[in-house]
């Protein structure tokens, strides 16, 4: 992703796309296996209820379809923090 100066910069491609949203399912991951009730607790709170509803297709490709505005900004400043 090329460095902006206004903000995250939006992924160009559906790789970058489905490669931020990899990176919020890892940090997910982590979270829950942290074992820290507060974080688990504010993930609940905050992420969950529009992460579990991201769906894969039978080829296991991700469906767009089911991100929302929420899960896709989380995303990609998933991406963006780790640039920084």
């Amino acid at each position: 992703m090329k460095k902006s100066n206004y903000g995250a910069p939006p992924p160009k491609t559906r790789r970058e796309f489905e490669h931020n949203l990899f990176l919020l399912a890892e940090d997910t991951h982590r979270i829950v296996e942290s074992g820290d009730d507060d974080r688990i607790a504010n993930f609940l709170w905050a992420s969950y209820k529009h992460i579990k509803k991201i769906k894969n297709h039978p080829n296991g490709r991700i469906n767009f379809q089911t991100i929302d505005e929420q899960a896709r900004l989380q995303a990609n400043m998933k991406k963006w923090m780790e640039e920084m």
